[in-house]
Parts: structure tokens; C-alpha cells; sequence
């Protein structure tokens, strides 16, 4: 696991409708609750009709700069189990990372 789980923002984080971004090497990462709204106080039925969605991209370009046929995604259960499933996901891409070149 190149990725620890304690990287990532607690499941009531997701509830604000604020997405989670990161990076390693040269893999960029987000997760986010879909849909992407303002839950936290809605009722635990609301809370759960969402999904926890995260996508893995080539970096070096932001979420909204890179196009969407270059980035992969896969959704989740809104649940704490949900999250761990969405963070080996998320690690598991990112295994094959390569270090960043910097050009000058």
C-alpha cells in the first residue's frame, strides 16, 4: 500500500459537499460525495442516497483542467466501508506511479 488510510479526510468531510483531492508521484487523485451538496444536517436517508465517487488522473493538470477520457473513476457505497474500498481503489492506481520529471 503506497497510500495510508489516515491520508484521507473522515466520511463526515464528504457531507459538506467538498471534495478531497491529493496526489503521488504522478498520479492525482479525488473523492467526493455524488451528488456533490451540502448534507450535513439532512437526515442519515439522505446522507445515504449518495455515493462516494473517486477518480484517478495523470497528473500535472487540476481535476477541471484535465478532460474527462483521461481520468479513471469508480463509485462507492456512502459508508465508512465505502470509503475504504474507495481508498484501496485510489491506492491501487496509483502503485504504478512514477516520479514526477520537472522540466526547467
Amino acid at each position: 500500500m503506497v497510500l495510508e488510510r489516515d491520508r484521507f479526510y473522515h466520511l463526515e468531510h464528504y457531507e459538506y459537499g467538498e471534495a478531497f483531492t491529493g496526489s503521488y508521484k504522478d498520479r492525482c487523485y479525488r473523492i467526493a460525495r455524488e451528488p456533490l451538496v451540502n448534507v450535513r444536517f439532512k437526515s442519515p436517508e439522505e446522507k445515504a442516497a449518495g455515493t462516494l465517487k473517486a477518480w484517478v488522473w495523470k497528473g500535472p493538470f487540476a481535476f477541471r483542467e484535465t478532460p474527462d477520457e483521461e481520468k479513471e473513476s469508480a463509485e462507492f457505497p456512502y459508508s465508512e466501508e465505502g470509503l475504504d474500498e474507495a481508498v484501496n481503489w485510489v491506492d491501487a492506481r496509483c502503485e504504478n506511479a512514477e516520479d514526477l520529471r520537472l522540466i526547467f
